[in-house]
């Protein structure tokens, strides 16, 4: 059930940000042990010709077992991204994505959990890799909108609701946040960063927040509900309060040339 009469505080410190705390987190987690055995019981039959040869003490076998193990991180990671993509795209299926308040009990809200933590799953893993874009690749295959150019660092974004367009940057730990608990209730509503955005570290962006093109979010610095940071200003505060204007030059070609 969608609920609308209900508006959300402007002080997004009032409540948690997060669905890890939720009741009915071990359907989830039964999920997510499924997904795990099936990337186990594949691995093992992509690789059983190389195991029956380990009992057969062929030297070749031994010699390439560093590689072998080596290998079998990929294998794990590649097949964990692939299949946590193939189970949120049946999800999604089954339940599409949806703006609005839900209350916690509502089919809604149970199956954004439920995305929600197998997007989670997936890009953990994902982290886990020797690949700093790897995490990008992996919100572009979850149906993130991830533009050109881009600079996530280590942050949080949810993988729904949150549009970047291109030559932004999500600076070190900031968080990208598209749904809220409040009470019992479940909020979800659009981030949008438009070309050239910067959300500075430590960062929060709340729900339905527009960063125009060109602005900045300050380190340590949040912004409330449905807020729209102007374009081409710093925007400071907790939440953010003072904009400060930043002067924009545009040079023309007559002044390139004389550089040159």
């Amino acid at each position: 059930m969608v609920l609308r009469e209900v508006e959300p505080s402007q002080n997004i410190s009032d409540f948690p940000l997060i669905s890890a705390n939720l009741p009915g987190k071990h359907r989830i987690h039964l999920l997510l042990l499924f997904e795990l055995w099936i990337t186990i019981i594949i691995m093992f039959f992509l690789n059983r010709g190389y195991y029956s040869s380990l009992f057969i003490q062929k030297t070749w076998t031994y010699l390439l077992l560093p590689l072998f193990i080596y290998g079998l991180f990929w294998q794990f990671f590649i097949i964990s991204i692939l299949l946590s993509g193939i189970v949120y795209h049946i999800v999604r299926l089954i339940e599409p994505p949806k703006e609005g308040f839900f209350e916690l009990s509502s089919r809604e809200a149970q199956f954004y959990f439920m995305r929600f933590w197998i997007c989670y799953y997936g890009l953990y893993i994902a982290r886990a890799m020797p690949l700093p874009w790897a995490d990008m690749y992996f919100y572009r295959i979850f149906g993130a909108h991830i533009g050109k150019n881009i600079v996530l660092y280590d942050s949080w974004i949810d993988p729904e609701y949150v549009d970047i367009e291109d030559n932004c940057m999500i600076s070190l730990n900031t968080q990208l946040i598209s749904h809220a608990i409040i009470g019992k209730y479940l909020y979800v509503k659009r981030v949008l960063v438009k070309k050239s955005g910067i959300a500075g570290g430590g960062a929060i962006v709340a729900p339905g927040t527009t960063i125009r093109e060109g602005a900045v979010l300050g380190g340590g610095s949040t912004s409330h509900f449905n807020q729209e940071l102007a374009p081409y200003c710093i925007h400071v505060g907790t939440p953010a309060k003072i904009a400060l204007p930043i002067k924009v030059e545009k040079t023309s070609k007559k002044k390139k040339m004389r550089k040159k």
